[in-house]
Order: structure tokens, then C-alpha cells, then sequence
């Protein structure tokens, strides 16, 4: 790693909050806020194509997911930029990269396969000379096709602009999230006793509160199921945000359930939910279409 540069400890910019956003920054949010979105929503009109970007990028199914993970925590270890690397190393995980795999990009010494070890070559010239060495392109062009190789340059390009802003901004780690070059612990439940590893008993019918824990920041829920003959309908709201998105392709069996919430604001997302019941408890996954599997827990209301 290169010598630490001292970076702000505290945001220079405070991430609005949700409570002060006027009606377009609310929309803006969409299903959830994490302090860099609360923080870029004071430039609406920069966060729209900012966030479609991304979208692009980071929902793309020409880089495989662990590909793109290994490039960010690289361009974040790179550039010192410890949101980044706080929350893609929880995507990391989600995306199926192993904790000894995310130890290993913050080690030079580490043995990589030829791809891999390319793509984290072309992080590193980038990051320091801005320019891809004729070697590194001709391993990195490997089995990849000409826009692969376009979408990987962009990705570090992206990652590495937002590694400067957020690191000039002060844009601070949600809590719990790993300090820079280290992998995350294993994720305890937010509900002691609300994640069965089978299903229990008791109706999926009620309002539900749950916490959706997702590397940008964990996000309290409010889920309402009403089943009828095997079919599940009902909604997924964020509260602090006024978001609310309907239940689809909804399917519920004794006491467990699963259905899509897509989402359209800020970024179009596939959502799945997949869950079960105990009691008056509740919990199960969420997966992000191009993102990963994350899980949710939490309680009847």
C-alpha cells in the first residue's frame, strides 16, 4: 500500500437527514439512503446520471459480479478510500468472494489465477500511472471481448472518481463495516432469535417490522403480507424515506413465503424476497438482481 494520506474523520459535507429532504430528494433516495446518496442529494442534478451510471455498472451482467467486487476493493485499497472499501467488501461477500479472498487484494504477495491477477494489475497501473502497460492488456484481453474490456476500464474509472470525492468529502462508514484491507465478520442477527434456519409455524398474514441489512447501511422495513390460496400480495416500505412498493409474483406455503418488490427510483432493480415464519418472528433473504443475497430479520408488528 502506498503511504497513508490523512483523510477527513468527519463529513465535511453532513449527510442530509431524511427527515429535512424536500419531495424530489425523498423520490431521489428511493428505497434507502446510504450517507454518500444522503450527501450527493444536495446536487440532484449530478446524483440523476451519477446513479445511472452506476446502475450500469454496477447491475451489468457483462463483468462477472466477483470480478467487479475484486476491482472495487482494489481501486478502494488503492486509493485509501475506506467507504468504499466498507461497503464493497460486504458485496464482496454477498457475491460469493471469500474472506480469504478479500484479505488477499490488500496483500501484494498474494497468488491470483491469470485473470484475476490481470484485473488487479490493471487497478494498479491505472490507479498509479493512468495507463494500462502493454503486458497486463494482453493478459487482461484473455478470454474477454472487446466491450468486457471497455466495461472494466470504466468500472475502475468510476470507482476511482468516487474513491476521490468520497474521500475529499468525508463521506463516513456506516457502523460495522470493515476498516480498510480487513474482511467482515460473520453478521450476528439484529433480533436475537428472529432468523429460523427452517421454517416455524404461524401465519405469514400481518404487518411486519424487519431491518434489511445491506453494505450501504442497514434499513428498517415495514412489510404488510395478506395471503390467499397460495398467492401472496401485500407491500415493502422504507418509512423514513415514504417509499412504498407493492408485492408481485408473491407465493406463500404453510409458513414460508417469497416474492418480487422491483424497484424504479432511483436506479430499476429486481428484488427477491424469500423468507419464513416463526411465530412472530420473521426472516429470510433478499436478493438484488447483479448485486448479491443479503438477509433481513425482524418482528410481527
Amino acid at each position: 500500500m502506498q503511504p497513508r494520506v490523512n483523510r477527513p474523520t468527519q463529513p465535511r459535507l453532513a449527510p442530509l437527514d431524511p427527515a429535512s429532504m424536500s419531495d424530489s430528494q425523498r423520490t431521489l433516495a428511493g428505497g434507502g439512503a446510504s450517507n454518500v446518496v444522503q450527501t450527493l442529494l444536495r446536487h440532484e442534478e449530478l446524483l440523476r446520471p451519477w446513479l445511472a451510471l452506476g446502475e450500469k455498472l454496477l447491475f451489468s451482467e457483462r463483468i462477472p459480479p466477483r470480478e467487479r467486487e475484486l476491482a472495487v476493493l482494489r481501486v478502494a485499497l488503492r486509493t485509501q478510500c475506506e467507504y468504499e472499501w466498507a461497503n464493497h467488501a460486504l458485496s464482496a461477500v454477498a457475491v460469493g468472494v471469500s474472506t480469504e479472498e478479500i484479505r488477499a487484494v490488500a496483500d501484494d504477495a498474494a497468488t491470483w489465477s491469470a485473470a484475476d491477477a490481470s484485473l488487479l494489475r490493471t487497478v494498479d497501473e491505472l490507479c498509479s500511472t493512468d495507463c494500462v502497460s502493454d503486458a497486463t492488456w494482453a493478459s487482461l484481453s484473455q478470454g474477454r471481448t472487446d466491450v468486457q474490456l471497455i466495461e472494466i476500464l470504466l468500472l475502475i474509472g468510476y470507482y476511482r472518481m468516487n474513491a476521490g470525492m468520497l474521500n475529499s468529502l468525508g463521506v463516513q462508514p456506516e457502523a460495522g463495516r470493515p476498516p480498510l484491507g480487513l474482511a467482515p465478520e460473520p453478521r450476528a442477527s439484529a433480533v436475537t432469535g428472529s432468523r429460523p434456519a427452517t421454517a416455524g409455524s404461524g401465519s405469514v398474514d400481518g404487518t411486519w417490522r424487519v431491518v434489511f441489512h445491506h453494505p450501504t447501511g442497514d434499513q428498517d422495513l415495514t412489510l404488510v403480507l395478506r395471503s390467499a390460496a397460495g398467492a401472496l400480495a401485500g407491500s415493502v416500505a422504507n418509512p423514513a424515506l415514504g417509499v412504498t412498493v407493492d408485492i408481485l409474483d408473491g407465493q406463500v406455503e404453510s409458513s414460508r413465503f417469497r416474492f418480487r418488490a422491483p424497484i424504479t427510483t432511483p436506479v430499476t432493480v429486481d428484488i427477491h424476497y424469500a423468507g419464513a415464519v416463526d411465530g412472530d418472528h420473521i426472516a429470510g433473504e433478499v436478493s438484488i438482481t447483479g448485486a448479491g443475497t443479503f438477509p433481513f430479520d425482524g418482528r410481527r408488528a
